[in-house]
């Protein structure tokens, strides 16, 4: 008998946690899930900063400790400083590694089953939701730049597009892991319904970036539904971390050559364009991915044996 849990059949991605032999309206299975969601937050809370600081320890230790270590820090906070940049992301890519410990030794689950209903990640189509987030968001992106403050970029540009080449799929990544991913599927084991996790975790996904007015909320809630969305009618999490690494990867890129990164990353409010545009933009790679995934057929649903 293997030792591996694996979820009942014809599970959608959201509810594909309980395992074969549970009954999902079990008190002992939502308990399970709402303790869970308290320990990924708990280690979000604890392990993220402890990672993030001494990523920018280790640069205030080779950059000769010139400012006052507050000062440093605050400097790194807002990415004025490239290491800030490197423990912010590091910090959050910590994340894929203490949610594969729960996987692995709380839920006797095999990872495969957190990339998709396949099981496994299904390389061809995300690769494919890549390109097509890349023309959609490229083309905002381009917008911007022709609009915007033109070539301006900050103090050493070269090596922080180097550094969110490496860093923005790490972090992206992370981020669909812990919210598409595993806190999806936690919400799914609590209240047996796909709507309870994909508008429970966009909720939380908008709280966990802090300070922001009601607009830039909601340009990142309606991208954690839409996200939600996508993981559900899809049964994996591809499109929505292609989409969301080409998303990051751009708005960073945008911000480094035209002089924004610092803005970028302290911003607390947004216009209400911002919100339909993004809503837009984030609609269509969407509405893309979606077809994609019905011409190639991929399962939406676990399979049975």
């Amino acid at each position: 008998m293997s030792i591996w849990n694996r979820p009942i059949a014809q599970s959608p991605y959201p509810l594909s946690l309980v395992h074969e032999g549970e009954d999902p309206k079990q008190v002992s299975v939502r308990f399970m899930g709402g303790m869970m969601v308290l320990m990924v937050i708990a280690a979000y809370a604890v392990i993220t900063p402890v990672v993030n600081s001494g990523v920018v320890y280790l640069g205030y230790m080779f950059d000769g400790q010139v400012l006052s270590w507050p000062q440093y820090f605050e400097q790194a906070r807002t990415y004025s400083i490239i290491w800030g940049l490197l423990g912010s992301h590091l910090g959050l890519g910590s994340m894929i590694l203490v949610i594969w410990a729960y996987f692995r030794f709380i839920h006797r689950r095999r990872m495969e089953w957190l990339w998709s209903v396949s099981p496994g990640v299904r390389w061809r189509y995300g690769i494919l939701c890549a390109g097509v987030a890349l023309v959609v968001i490229g083309a905002v992106c381009t917008y911007h730049w022709m609009t915007g403050p033109g070539w301006a970029p900050i103090n050493g540009w070269p090596l922080y597009c180097g550094m969110i080449l490496i860093t923005v799929p790490i972090q992206a990544l992370a981020e669909e892991v812990m919210f598409r991913g595993y806190l999806m599927q936690l919400f799914g084991s609590i209240v047996h319904n796909v709507w309870f996790p994909i508008v429970g975790t966009a909720l939380v996904f908008a709280l966990f970036h802090g300070v922001q007015n009601p607009w830039l909320f909601g340009s990142r809630f309606v991208f954690g539904v839409i996200a939600g969305i996508l993981v559900w009618r899809t049964g994996g999490l591809e499109a929505a971390v292609a989409i969301h690494i080409v998303n990051n990867l751009l708005v960073f890129a945008l911000a480094i050559v035209t002089g924004t990164l610092v803005e970028v990353r302290t911003a607390t409010e947004a216009p209400w364009t911002q919100t339909v545009t993004d809503t837009a933009m984030f609609a269509v790679c969407a509405m893309a991915c979606l077809g994609l995934a019905i011409k190639m057929r991929v399962p939406i649903v676990v399979r049975k044996r």
